[in-house]
């Protein structure tokens, strides 16, 4: 297992490369402003749990519509990440943390640290926990 592996593309393991390969699939369907495509990245089923300052949303039914009524399309910007850090806590589970950036169509951006714990089913990547601020 790895501890705490700075992803800049290059990664350790298999199980390392396809969580950085999930987060860049992030990035790149948000930039399309396709969100049910981002949320499909989440768990399936019920489980996919997202963390807010003053509530948590469980299933990607609720994440969905957290993020249609609070990130519309023609407000999503371009995401993107940074400073990726990973440890394998187990064969199934890898937790993540790192930078996440949103760049405005009027030049403003928002940023903040980000965790994230992912889950393997079936032998693919999801996000599990989304914990951003």
């Amino acid at each position: 297992m790895a501890l705490f592996v700075t992803v800049t593309g290059i990664c350790q393991t298999a199980d390392e490369k396809a969580v950085y390969e999930c987060f860049n699939k992030q990035a790149e369907v948000w930039n399309k402003g396709d969100i049910e495509a981002y949320v499909d990245l989440y768990t399936p089923g019920d489980s996919a749990r997202m963390i807010l300052k003053e509530k948590v949303l469980y299933g990607k039914d609720s994440i969905l519509a957290f993020y249609k009524k609070y990130w519309p399309k023609e407000r999503m910007g371009k995401l993107s990440f940074s400073k990726i850090e990973m440890e394998q806590i187990a064969p199934d589970y890898i937790f993540v943390t790192g930078i996440f950036t949103v760049v405005f169509n009027d030049g403003k951006r928002v940023s903040g640290r980000f965790s994230s714990l992912s889950k393997k089913v079936n032998g693919k990547w999801y996000i599990y926990t989304d914990h951003s601020g």
